[in-house]
């Protein structure tokens, strides 16, 4: 069986780019020649690390507590993009940005996003004042939706997402 090209549908690792101080590098370097990991093994190692200690504010039906990252992580992540963007708006409103923000509103503010009685994949969560989400439609309209964000950036309220066809 052909394995996909990185430039071939979806790819299974992101690479990052990091600027490190040299101290710092020769440390990891050190800690994957005594581990006998890869530095990639060593930063992932250390990433999960923290997170598994590091507390975030989760929002979950009208009530915030306090989950370890890792565990935030298990119940928002999605491999798809849009499925995992509303549901960190969702559980983690306080974290997003002002760009995220806007995406979010205008996803809460327009009429095709918002479950109804056809709808197949609704949220399992309610946004309140407005209802369930409909996972699907965010799905199919997810790359129109960042571009009208994006035509409308500079606008001083939300304009809605009208389907363009």
């Amino acid at each position: 069986m052909a394995k996909n090209k990185p430039s071939q549908g979806a790819r299974k690792t992101e690479t990052l780019t990091l600027r490190l101080d040299p101290k710092v590098k020769m440390m990891i370097e050190m800690i994957s020649r005594i581990r006998r990991q890869s530095i990639t093994g060593v930063v992932e190692a250390a990433i999960e690390e923290i997170a598994f200690d590091l507390d975030v504010p989760f929002f979950y039906g009208k009530e915030t507590s306090t989950w370890s990252l890792s565990n935030v992580i298990t119940e928002v992540w999605s491999t798809d993009e849009s499925e995992r963007f509303i549901n960190t708006c969702y559980h983690l409103p306080t974290l997003l940005t002002y760009e995220e923000q806007r995406i979010w509103e205008t996803i809460k503010a327009s009429k095709v996003f918002l479950a109804t009685d056809a709808t197949v994949m609704e949220t399992f969560w309610e946004v309140e004042g407005l209802g369930r989400l409909d996972r699907s439609s965010v799905r199919i309209w997810w790359a129109y939706l960042l571009e009208h964000v994006d035509e409308h950036k500079d606008s001083r309220t939300i304009v809605p997402f009208e389907p363009p066809f």
